[in-house]
């Protein structure tokens, strides 16, 4: 019997980012005449991560390509949680500040979740307090996070039909899994999830 299945779709990230990054070019400058000075995107990492430093220059390579001013707050690895709270929250009231990203992981003995919902709804880029998450759930206007989003970004821009579709999500994480699955089951799939505790991995047909 032959082989019926399609030729696999490479799905090209790098080209649409591109695409993004001039559009958004164009929209930081008409801010920026309309303020008067560049939105600050504050990115903080606690330790020296060595995964977390590499996305935190990343993240600051790619405000500077589109005219943000990026904030870098670091913080020692024996940060508390009260500590990083008085940082998140001098960046919420600083009104030149726009959007806040706190780099995942943080260390052990800082209350992540607290540290996220910290986080102004209005300035919660990344998605990752409770109040852009239940927007995103509700299907309400939020933010959503930036990995999921990028990837329904890539599905519409080559046209994939998602409605009826069966999507597999793996893991369950609240800045990938679940927010990726709650965008899936928005677009009309039948979305299962699996984790580390999945027994028996779904026979998809």
């Amino acid at each position: 019997m032959s082989d019926t299945r399609a030729d696999p779709m490479v799905l090209n990230g790098k080209i649409l980012a591109r695409s993004i990054e001039e559009q958004l070019r164009q929209r930081v400058d008409a801010v920026k005449e309309k303020l008067g000075y560049a939105p600050v995107l504050a990115t903080i990492i606690v330790g020296r991560n060595p995964a977390s430093v590499t996305y935190v220059n990343m993240k600051c390579k790619a405000c500077m390509r589109v005219g943000l001013e990026p904030l870098r707050v670091e913080l020692p690895e024996t940060t508390t949680t009260e500590e990083l709270l008085a940082q998140i929250d001098r960046l919420n009231k600083d009104v030149r500040v726009s959007g806040i990203l706190l780099q995942h992981p943080v260390p052990r003995q800082i209350d992540e979740a607290r540290c996220f919902n910290a986080i102004l709804p209005e300035k919660d880029v990344d998605g990752v307090n409770a109040a852009s998450f239940g927007a995103v759930s509700l299907g309400d206007p939020g933010y959503v996070s930036a990995t999921p989003r990028g990837i329904m970004r890539i599905l519409k821009e080559y046209k994939i039909p998602l409605e009826g579709k069966e999507a597999v999500v793996i893991g369950r994480s609240r800045i990938l899994g679940k927010p990726a699955a709650l965008l899936l089951l928005g677009e009309n799939c039948t979305v299962t999830i699996c984790h580390s505790r999945t027994n028996d991995l779904p026979e998809i047909v």
